[in-house]
């Protein structure tokens, strides 16, 4: 059997926890939580693959790989993913609701947390919608990334789950573990800045001319 060692390098607030416990539930997937969920930052890249030599089926949820932030020579990089990774996914969500996600969850988790909502819009806006330098990053990656979309897993997750295990050439295998996805926005941010507004859309573009597929209603 081909060894898989499967990666997604989504963006928060996209489902990576949800597909992160099918994967654990999965009887094939033999790296389970202990060892996989947290990255090896600081490690090189030949440490990190002799850990992952003795399983035959690994998987990483990686939410902040796409921004260039790592330093020159982590591994996670586009240009390094390709020597321990043989399967990509990105997940894409509405930059509205990411950001608008962000706002409610780091105001719950965090009580330093001191930023007004247009504070935070204005903190997050370019980071989660500046998608031709996502795209063009990940270009450079020797292993084609299999880009999904956040509503198709609210819509139907058994079969979101299904067409990454036929990208990663994973047996079918689907577990409701009866979490519900949550289509309504709590708390929601205004968003009434037209120069925010037009950067947003203009990612929104990116994505739909990448996917060919139509995103008008993630759009202010």
């Amino acid at each position: 059997m081909k060894k898989i060692h499967y990666r997604n390098i989504g963006f928060p607030k996209t489902g990576t926890n949800w597909l992160w416990v099918q994967l654990m539930k999965h009887p094939l997937v033999d790296c389970k939580l202990d060892v996989m969920y947290k990255e090896y930052r600081g490690n090189s890249i030949e440490s990190y693959k002799k850990i992952y030599e003795k399983y035959d089926i690994s998987v990483n949820m990686d939410v902040h790989a796409y921004d260039g932030s790592f330093p020159k020579d982590h591994y996670i990089t586009p240009l390094k993913i390709h020597e321990h990774t043989t399967h990509v996914t990105m997940i894409l969500r509405s930059p509205y609701e990411i950001i608008n996600s962000m706002f409610n969850m780091d105001k719950n988790r965090n009580i330093n947390f001191k930023l007004t909502p247009e504070q935070h819009i204005e903190k997050c806006y370019k980071t989660y919608s500046n998608m031709a330098k996502v795209f063009d990053d990940w270009g450079s990656c020797k292993i084609p990334v299999k880009y999904l979309v956040y509503d198709d897993l609210k819509s139907d997750p058994e079969n979101f789950f299904y067409a990454i295990c036929d990208h990663i050439g994973l047996k079918r295998y689907y577990k409701d573990i009866g979490y519900k996805f949550k289509t309504e926005i709590n708390s929601p941010l205004t968003f009434d800045n037209p120069t925010i507004i037009k950067y947003i859309n203009e990612g929104i573009n990116v994505i739909e001319e990448k996917l060919n597929r139509d995103l008008s209603h993630w759009k202010h």
